[in-house]
């Protein structure tokens, strides 16, 4: 499949080694199951995302992701309520969302990732013509690193924002 954008690895290094590992492992599961889609990989203060779906719109059309945080990696379906989970795995209470928490590299080869994609990109009405390509895969990358932007003192009544003097103070 397609190598993982600059971003991606230079985002994940905050991250322990085996998270590391198992976002880039489980990405490269999610991509030879989905493709050919589209990913969008962004990154906010706690955690890394990247998004699947099958239009430039992931936001919306979006079918899963993969959510990376301090000591896992969760991946979440988008219509997960609609999966048949028969093996009684994927959490969450929400009204269509369900995720799995993966800890261990060792995890990715659990038959029910799979299923659970196949599924999802079954329910989403993608269909497989031939085996996917490098090419299948549409990768956009949002931003740039998250910085830990120092706490400021909050401005007095006097001054706004910038440090300047309001007209009526």
């Amino acid at each position: 499949m397609t190598s993982p954008p600059p971003e991606l690895v230079e985002w994940l290094h905050r991250y322990d080694p085996a998270v590391q590992s198992l976002a880039l492992s489980l990405r490269r599961v999610v991509l030879e199951e989905m493709a050919p889609c589209h990913e969008y990989v962004f990154a906010m203060r706690s955690a890394v995302v990247l998004l699947y779906g099958p239009t430039e719109h992931v936001m919306r059309d979006g079918i899963c992701h993969i959510s990376v945080l301090a000591k896992h990696v969760n991946l979440q379906f988008r219509r997960g309520i609609d999966l048949r989970d028969k093996y009684r795995v994927l959490r969450g209470t929400g009204k269509a969302m369900r995720h799995l928490t993966l800890n261990k590299l060792s995890e990715l080869d659990r038959p029910e990732i799979r299923e659970y994609l196949r599924e999802a990109r079954r329910n989403a009405g993608l269909r497989r013509s031939r085996p996917p390509t490098v090419t299948d895969v549409i990768t956009r990358v949002k931003g740039k690193t998250p910085s830990r932007v120092a706490s400021r003192p909050r401005p007095t009544k006097a001054w706004d924002q910038f440090g300047m003097p309001r007209k009526n103070a």
